[in-house]
């Protein structure tokens, strides 16, 4: 007889991947192999996914093909599932000798466009042809199904939605469904009322395995409840590894040894060597330089007196200290030195664009624009979204009333995206999640953008009759004449992993927190940049982008390099500071006093 519990352990997969420096394959490897010491007979190894989608796992293969991973996947004893999006990964994973194959849906439409660029009802029929075709080859198929209790753009979940995604999975073969909760916000009666549900329109409890995060401290508990509901199977991350993009600041999975402690504790066998791992999970915090978020491991570790874990930071540049300068009907204004920080602030209204922050957003940059203290602008945003658009609620909208209220609202947003494009600083969108009409002009009319993975752009203006009429100039120039169509005419979501291959954004942030370390170590890595200079290369590249190849570009170029030769410029003072082999901090240059030369 084997344990009462069996342990799914997801850290390798689901602990790491959102992690954004990248990781040596050599310790994924030998967490693998610690792993299976410790007795866990279920380890998630890796996801054959897009290195553009998920980056700390674009050495899947190199997983799969290691020889200690092979001699684990040849043993009959072990389940080592592999996530697979399509039929594409489903080939690699068979290539590689894979055995174990997990398939994933969201159960809540918001999700599943902003995780997987699809429906429900596509993500259903996308897993039910990847189990079909796994199936077929003798690949054992687990399914998960995301956002049990909450998603972060619809709301609660209803129970018939859960129960929909549960049915299609184990109807496509998966010999057991992982109930996510993704966000972490579910309570035990949560789970009691959702497992009851389940079973009484007849889904056995042993077709079920718990998959719970900490956000909220509910973690273990819920695995409990859901232990006296029925539930046998768990996942787990040891160390606590992991973390949803959609949810700043949230915890991990739940971690391995806590769920394994408390089992033992109550006389229920998991199979598992508690102190092997803890040993596991003080090794992997070490090497990842991050706090053990295992209470147990944590308190174990010091028990067994193995090394506390390292709460050292990787170097990296010092954040910047932000002043909250004014703050407006809708805006908040921040300084930071030369930097100016501009954040939309009606998280409870999608950042819709009223007529008010339209003017007054047009005001700031216009202002920023001729403020010699001023040399960057950042434009972000405070909730789960950046910007829906125009407020289209009632009576705050133009939209059918023509007249003097449509050229009124043309005229207001016009001037805005137009003060932005024309900005002599430069400007920085930090999208910090969806993107909707006008909050995609807002990011598009900026020189610079980053995004956070959950942060999609969406041209939905087709979906209500209207059309992208104010934003298309910026559109269609960034993105291109044919994609700028598609999207358009579709009104369907673009991923960042999208954007970032046609060169759109610079970076992607695993969540709003990291958004905004990033974006402050990007505006630190801009002092060595020459305010003029980059008015100038703005100019430079409008000229390419309004006249190339025609005259007004050969005359705006010679005129540019007349300015810059000048014996008054930054040239001037920058290259005698190279000759005298000197970095140039060019904030300090702007506001301070000037030297002489």
């Amino acid at each position: 007889m084997g344990p009462a519990v069996r342990i799914v352990e997801v850290g390798p997969r689901d602990g790491l991947q959102n992690i954004r420096d990248t990781i040596p394959t050599s310790i994924k490897l030998e967490l693998i192999q610690r792993l299976q010491k410790t007795g866990l007979q279920a380890i998630e190894l890796t996801s054959v996914v897009s290195p553009k989608a998920i980056p700390q796992l674009a050495d899947c293969r190199q997983v799969l093909r290691n020889p200690d991973i092979k001699r684990l996947l040849d043993s009959s004893q072990l389940r080592l599932p592999v996530l697979v999006p399509n039929a594409k990964g489903l080939e690699i994973a068979i290539q590689h000798g894979v055995r174990e194959i997990a398939v994933f849906i969201s159960s809540t439409e918001g999700f599943s466009k902003a995780n997987i660029n699809c429906t429900v009802a596509q993500g259903i029929e996308r897993a039910t042809q990847v189990a079909s075709l796994a199936i077929r080859s003798q690949i054992a198929v687990r399914g998960y199904v995301s956002c049990i209790f909450a998603d972060p753009y619809d709301g609660p979940t209803p129970l018939p939605a859960v129960l929909r995604c549960v049915k299609a999975l184990l109807d496509a073969g998966c010999y057991e469904v992982s109930l996510g909760d993704t966000l972490g916000v579910g309570s035990p009666s949560n789970v009691r009322e959702l497992i009851n549900y389940l079973t009484s329109n007849g889904i056995p409890p042993e077709k079920l395995a718990g998959h719970f995060h900490d956000t909220y401290g509910q973690a273990v508990a819920n695995a409990w409840e859901a232990f006296n509901s029925g539930i046998r199977v768990f996942d787990s991350s040891v160390a606590g590894l992991g973390g949803c993009p959609f949810a700043p600041g949230a915890k991990g999975n739940v971690a391995s040894e806590d769920l394994v402690y408390m089992f033992h504790n109550a006389g229920i066998s998991t199979g598992i060597d508690l102190p092997k791992l803890v040993e596991t999970g003080v090794w992997i915090s070490k090497q990842l330089l991050k706090n053990n978020s295992s209470r147990a491991g944590t308190a174990l570790a010091t028990k067994l007196q193995l090394a506390a874990p390292s709460t050292q930071s990787k170097p990296r540049a010092p954040g910047l200290k932000w002043d909250l300068c004014n703050e407006t009907q809708g805006l908040q204004i921040y300084r930071s030195g030369v930097n100016l920080k501009i954040v939309l602030n009606r998280p409870k209204n999608g950042n819709t664009l009223t007529a008010t922050m339209i003017s007054d957003l047009t005001s700031l940059i216009s202002n920023a624009s001729s403020d010699p203290l001023t040399s960057r602008i950042v434009i972000t945003a405070n909730g789960k979204f950046f910007c829906t658009g125009m407020d289209l609620g009632k009576g705050s909208t133009a939209v059918g009333e023509g007249g003097s209220s449509s050229d009124a609202q043309f005229t207001g947003l016009t001037r805005l995206f137009e003060a932005i494009d024309q900005c002599p600083k430069v400007t920085i969108a930090a999208v910090n999640g969806p993107a909707f009409g006008g909050g995609v002009g807002l990011a598009f009319s900026c020189d610079i953008r980053t995004f956070t993975q959950g942060a999609n752009v969406t041209l939905s203006e087709v979906k209500l009759g209207l059309c992208a009429a104010t934003i298309s100039k910026y559109v269609i120039r960034e993105l291109g004449v044919a994609f700028a169509r598609e999207v358009m005419l579709s009104a369907r979501a673009v991923t960042p992993g999208e954007l970032k291959g046609l060169g759109i954004i610079s970076e992607i942030a695993s969540d709003q927190e990291n958004l905004r370390v990033r974006v402050d170590e990007l505006l630190i890595r801009l002092k060595a940049a020459s305010p003029n200079a980059s008015r100038m290369s703005k100019e430079l590249v409008r000229l390419a982008w309004a006249h190339g190849g025609g005259d007004a570009q050969a005359a705006g170029i010679k005129g540019l390099f007349k300015e810059m030769m000048r014996s008054d410029a930054d040239g001037a003072y920058g290259v005698k500071e190279f000759q005298a082999k000197r970095k140039v901090d060019w904030d300090a240059y702007v506001l301070g006093p000037k030297p002489k030369l």
